[in-house]
Order: structure tokens, then C-alpha cells, then sequence
């Protein structure tokens, strides 16, 4: 149960930092939890975090990588790898009301001045050019509006060092099972607005569908990535060949394990890799 776990410690923190506890106290109860689990084996949704960021480290030391969780919401996956040593760490979303907390403790316990986690408005980054060796962007593309595509991709590239590379994780319309409404097949042949009256008409519409969730091709993903990277790698079939099932995922754990036993098959493994979630590298130049 080594995520299940990781999030109890992590939600413990929080509620002990929320009282006002002594952020070095508590980090080092969550951090003991994180690194005893990662020892065994990491969360397998953070592998491909995990493996990249290592392959960009070039002999650095782990606390000298500046790491950008593009849309970070709880802060989750960041606290987890500065608890396994990559403590430049800077977060933003649209919505968070931690980052005090988070602030805090990211000053107290690894020395950093000024913010690291940040409310933003969605277009303009609040962090300086070429400061960060490495951005994650993990199912977060999908809920970024027209307006603010072009300034998401930009502002990335924008604060990326060159040399610097950049991992996003993206659900697309290819996709046949939509996770946030739970239905097959609908969002891919109809337009946006008639899937969502129909999920409406048959109560299963949520505020998340309504407002919050843009799924588009992904050949629209690649095109951006053309506009504002170089060197752009489509690391979905690695991923597939590597799932594992785990206690925490969500869906059906033997669809899973027939869809990476067939990803391994020459033929098979790249179309299969049109129609999952689509992992990409990216790099600036």
C-alpha cells in the first residue's frame, strides 16, 4: 500500500503544518515514510518523472535540479521528490490555497528565500527565464482553455534552461474512456457541446466536464510542441511496456495487463499507443 501510505503521511503534514507544528518536525516523518517506500519500489505514475529527471541530471547533485510542477494542485508529487533529494522544487496552479504552508516549509526546511509555490493567472509564469532544468506537466493540458494554450507552452519554454527538458503527460480525445465523466467512446465522435448536454441529460455531467476540461486531438499537442521545442520524443509506448498494476490504480488492472502484453508486439505495441494517454519529451534548444 506504498502510495495509500505516502498520502496519509502527506495529509498528516498538512493538517499538522495547518495547526501551525514545526515544519522541520514534520517533514521528517513524511520524508522517512517516502523514502522508505521508494526504496522499495516509487509510485508507478511517478516512474517516468523519476527516470527522465535522471537521465537530464548529468552528474549533478539531486538538490542542484530546479524542478516545475506545471499545474502542481496538492503538491504532492513535488514533496515526494524533494523528500528523495531534488529539494529546487517550484509549483503553480490556478486554484491553491497551500502555498503558505508549503512556502514555509520550503524555506524552513531547505533554506529557499522567497516563494516557490505560486497562484497564477494562468498565462505568465511568475518564475525568471532560464532558471529550470526540468518541467512536469501530468494531466493538466486537458483543462487549460484556447485562450491560455499558446501562453502554457510559452511560458514553459520561456523559464526552461536551454538544454532543459520538459515531460507532459496528456488524456486526448483518442482516448475511448474519459476518466473525469467515466464514459466510453462519447467525447471522441461528437463535438464538446453536444457530448455535454448529453452527460447532462443523463446525469452524468459534473463541474469538472462543464468548465474545466478541453480534451483535444493529439496531433494538436505535437504541433505545439514543434512551435515552441526542439527534439520532441513520444515516450508512450515505453511507458505501456513498462505498466505494472498497482494497489491505487483506478481502472480495470487486467485491461491493463492485456494492453502492455500487447504494446510489446512490433505491430501491435505503436497503434496501440495512438489511443492511451500520450507521455512526450521535449527540449529546449
Amino acid at each position: 500500500m506504498a502510495w495509500t501510505d505516502i498520502k496519509k503521511s502527506y495529509l498528516a503534514m498538512k493538517s499538522a503544518l495547518e495547526r501551525g507544528e514545526s515544519p522541520s518536525d514534520v517533514w521528517l516523518e513524511f520524508k522517512a515514510v517516502v523514502e522508505s517506500e521508494h526504496k522499495k519500489s516509487p509510485p508507478y505514475h511517478l516512474i517516468p518523472v523519476l527516470t527522465q529527471i535522471e537521465r537530464m541530471s548529468e552528474g549533478k547533485a539531486r538538490s542542484e535540479i530546479a524542478i516545475l510542477d506545471h499545474g502542481c494542485g496538492s503538491a504532492l508529487t513535488l514533496l515526494y521528490l524533494a523528500a528523495v533529494g531534488y529539494t529546487d522544487i517550484w509549483g503553480v496552479d490556478i486554484e491553491t490555497s497551500d502555498c503558505e504552508i508549503w512556502n514555509a516549509l520550503t524555506g524552513q526546511c531547505f533554506g529557499h528565500e522567497g516563494q516557490r509555490f505560486f497562484a497564477y493567472d494562468g498565462m505568465t509564469l511568475p518564475i525568471a527565464d532560464d532558471t529550470i532544468d526540468f518541467v512536469i506537466s501530468q494531466e493538466v493540458l486537458e483543462h487549460v482553455t484556447a485562450a491560455c494554450l499558446d501562453a502554457y507552452y510559452g511560458e514553459e519554454a520561456r523559464v526552461m534552461r536551454r538544454g532543459a527538458a520538459v515531460l507532459h503527460s496528456v488524456p486526448h480525445r483518442l482516448v475511448p474512456y474519459e476518466s473525469h465523466t467515466k464514459t466510453w467512446l462519447l467525447h471522441m465522435v461528437l463535438p464538446h457541446s453536444v457530448w455535454i448536454a448529453l452527460l447532462k441529460l443523463f446525469g452524468r455531467s459534473n463541474n469538472t466536464a462543464e468548465n474545466y476540461l478541453f480534451l483535444r486531438w493529439p496531433w494538436d499537442h505535437r504541433r505545439m510542441l514543434n512551435r515552441y521545442f526542439t527534439g520532441a520524443e513520444d515516450l508512450t509506448l515505453e511507458r505501456l511496456r513498462g505498466l505494472d498494476v498497482s494497489e491505487y490504480y483506478d481502472g480495470s488492472s487486467r485491461l491493463r495487463q492485456i494492453v502492455s502484453t500487447l504494446s510489446r508486439y512490433p505491430l501491435i505495441g505503436p497503434l496501440l499507443s495512438n489511443f492511451v494517454m500520450a507521455d512526450t519529451l521535449a527540449y529546449k534548444a
